[in-house]
């Protein structure tokens, strides 16, 4: 049984996911993450005393300034770590899933990198999939939990057959024929049989 609950503990954990970490550093990465995850992308090394400009198709969706956050569309579900220039992004969407124009300019403003990356965002969330699991693992423990309990009552039944084997005895006593006899003549003794009784 506790191998059981482990096993369901271990399928509830791997059905949770880990984020999805995509290094963006070169030019025209693949990205994958799971719908209602999250993706860590790394934009760049650091990002103090540069600009960073990030965009999807025609919006921009984040601009960093020399340490300051200017612009990020989806501040209720993103983040952009500066110190190892990562940009977080909580609960995927499908919607979330195409281009991305990367543009990195020096302290000038001048530009110095241009690079692309796609996102793809696929799946089911996890919470449908730790659903699903979860119910599928109840399920087995149901079914264990009745097999247990079926081979143990089998088990008592068994050992009760074993123990109740029968016994028959029977209740013999001696006595004296009333008459005396003579010492020389032989002692002829009556045997009476009382009740067979029977136990089981």
């Amino acid at each position: 049984m506790a191998a059981a609950v482990g096993l369901l503990l271990l399928l509830l954990g791997v059905s949770q996911g880990l984020p999805a970490h995509c290094d963006a550093r070169n030019d025209s990465v693949q990205c994958n993450g799971t719908l209602g995850e999250t993706v860590f992308l790394r934009l760049t090394d650091n990002a103090s005393g540069i600009r960073i400009e990030l965009r999807k198709e025609n919006v921009i969706l984040l601009i960093w300034r020399i340490n300051v956050t200017v612009r990020n569309e989806i501040k209720d579900r993103s983040h952009f770590i500066p110190n190892n220039g990562t940009f977080r992004i909580n609960d995927l969407k499908h919607s979330d899933s195409g281009e991305y124009k990367l543009g990195v300019f020096d302290l000038n403003g001048k530009w110095t990198e241009n690079r692309t990356l796609h996102l793809s965002v696929q799946g089911s969330s996890s919470l449908t999939i730790g659903l699903i699991t979860s119910s599928i693992c109840i399920v087995l423990l149901f079914f264990i939990s009745l097999i247990v309990i079926y081979a143990w009552r089998k088990k008592q039944k068994r050992k009760e057959t074993e123990d109740s084997t029968d016994l028959t005895y029977a209740v013999v006593t001696t006595v004296q024929n009333p008459v005396r006899r003579s010492v020389k003549q032989k002692v002829e003794e009556e045997v009476e049989y009382g009740q067979i009784k029977s136990a089981g």
